[in-house]
């Protein structure tokens, strides 16, 4: 494997929080964290996922988000803006999603994730991973993969 994954730190938050970047996508939103954490001292994330820092080569390399339902593993990702376009993408969505299934141990048949229209590299590296969309909502578009038999 290519990447790691350890549970979110604050650490971890800061430096994700000030990732940039250019274009449509202006940040990657931490504050479900951050006011998570300062009222129950826990790190939660957006709709209560679980969140993971990435790493490569001892640095961090992206976040990868868990909502687990024991059938359906729901994910968000961000890769660090700098790695963006060096051939990385497909490896880290399937790294990510293996290293979901194996962390919550359940038989899960689908990997679905939403992602922004106008993200069109990153509609093609879900697209080359496996993921089919099935519906668009305004600017969202709502994918799926489903996983092989185990």
């Amino acid at each position: 494997m290519l990447f790691t994954f350890t549970s979110i730190n604050m650490s971890y938050l800061k430096e994700i929080d000030s990732w940039n970047y250019e274009g449509f996508i202006e940040e990657v939103s931490m504050t479900p964290y951050f006011d998570s954490f300062n009222k129950t001292g826990r790190l939660i994330g957006p709709g209560g996922c679980e969140g993971f820092a990435a790493i490569l080569d001892n640095a961090t390399a992206g976040l990868f988000e868990f909502n687990s339902d024991g059938r359906t593993l729901e994910i968000g990702l961000a890769l660090k803006p700098s790695l963006i376009g060096k051939g990385l993408g497909a490896t880290f969505v399937q790294e990510g999603i293996e290293f979901g299934v194996q962390h919550y141990n359940c038989k899960h048949d689908i990997v679905k994730l939403v992602v922004n229209a106008q993200n069109k590299a990153a509609i093609q590296v879900y697209e080359k991973v496996g993921f089919t969309k099935i519906e668009q909502i305004q600017n969202d578009i709502e994918m799926r993969l489903v996983l092989e038999e185990r």
